[in-house]
């Protein structure tokens, strides 16, 4: 089948418009797969859907369709409404064209691990303004009251705070590795933490500013309000906003402190400079120096890809892959020796299981060994 026909059946199925031969003939193409491309494929589990099958169709199409040299992931953006798990696998997985490595590299060394090597999940810990730690797993949906303060947990298992007057005491909430979680905060300001991150923050904002700092990698969505700015700060940077949706990078095993703008406007401060951002730029700050870099252009579905449920690479060497992974997956990443060439790019689904990750990671030509204890170790 060439690719105007199937370009034309796609888009006649997608639109339930093509007859019964064309949808089979549609469906033998899919499923015609050679053995080069089997290796390309990972199985997923599950009963086929209408949906399913559109999206796998959309995916492949992509694939189908793409010149060779610049196919990568789909992007997240503009897909309609929330995309299944099974289909970020998919993503991944898809005409074999979900990450790829510009650097051909030995055939890689597999272990296995005692311990299963599984994708986050939403999980994370309060604590309170007396020290004491609650797990948030053991809380359950509902009102709830701790040490006077009034918050719910939805049954999507995010937490929000009610109205606590002015009674202002410090919580903090963390997560760990392997842990996501979302928190409305008192003033509705929604906020999303990624793995290994945190937000400290009043259980009420009184006076004329809203003041939280972070750790980790957080995203914002700001509640307007004109009277009172609302300040994030990570040590002794600022970012200072009235109403906007952000996204902060600021974990300590990374390079630069990133903050990347999607909606509004924010100023970003350091003791010594300043800059105003508009949708699209980023801000990226190095450790110890007060000097900030400012992007014009970025990719912002890429600077939050975390956030809807996937990982975007672009010419991301090896380690920045790695940390990634190690947070989300809760493993150990040792090198054993010199730390391997090579840059990444594409998309893949944060929702893969040990042995769909442990085979991209065999077709990206790493040599690994997964020990005891979740430990990945990669050799040259």
């Amino acid at each position: 089948m060439d690719k105007n026909e199937l370009a034309m059946l796609s888009a006649k199925y997608l639109a339930g418009t093509a007859s019964e031969e064309e949808v089979g003939r549609l469906l033998q193409w899919y499923n015609a797969y050679d053995a080069q491309e089997l290796t390309a494929y990972v199985t997923v589990e599950g009963e086929e859907t209408e949906e399913r099958l559109k999206d796998r169709m959309y995916l492949r199409l992509q694939a189908a369709t793409q010149p060779p040299e610049r196919r990568r992931a789909l992007y997240m953006q503009g897909w309609p409404g929330k995309v299944a798990a099974a289909v970020l696998v998919l993503v991944m997985a898809g005409g074999g064209y979900y990450l790829f490595n510009k650097v051909r590299q030995p055939a890689p060394v597999a272990g296995a691990a005692s311990l299963p090597v599984r994708p986050g999940s939403d999980k994370a810990t309060l604590t309170l303004a007396d020290g004491s730690v609650v797990n948030l797993d053991s809380i359950g949906t509902g009102t709830v009251t701790l040490q006077g303060v009034k918050m719910e947990k939805t049954t999507q298992g995010q937490i929000v705070y009610k109205d606590n007057g002015n009674a202002a005491v410090n919580n903090v909430l963390r997560t760990p590795r392997g842990g996501q979680y979302k928190v409305t905060l008192p003033d509705g300001t929604d906020v999303w933490l990624n793995a290994s991150s945190s937000i400290s923050y009043p259980t009420a904002f009184s006076g004329s500013s809203r003041n939280v700092s972070v750790t980790g990698e957080v995203y914002f969505e700001v509640a307007a309000d004109a009277a009172r700015p609302f300040e994030v700060k990570v040590n002794d940077i600022s970012v200072l906003v009235l109403g906007t949706h952000f996204n902060i990078n600021a974990y300590d095993d990374e390079q630069t402190v990133k903050t990347t703008l999607l909606e509004g406007a924010v100023l970003v401060r350091t003791p010594e400079a300043f800059k105003h951002l508009e949708p699209g730029q980023q801000a990226k700050i190095k450790p110890g120096s007060n000097q900030i870099e400012w992007l014009k252009h970025v990719d912002v579905n890429s600077a939050v890809a975390w956030k809807n449920g996937y990982f975007s690479f672009d010419d991301a060497d090896i380690p920045t892959v790695m940390r990634q992974l190690a947070r989300w997956y809760d493993m150990d990443v040792v090198y054993a020796g010199n730390v391997p060439e090579g840059t990444f790019t594409g998309e893949i689904g944060r929702n893969l299981t040990q042995d769909q990750l442990m085979k991209i990671l065999k077709q990206a030509r790493i040599n690994f060994k997964l020990e005891e204890g979740r430990r990945l170790v990669i050799y040259p």
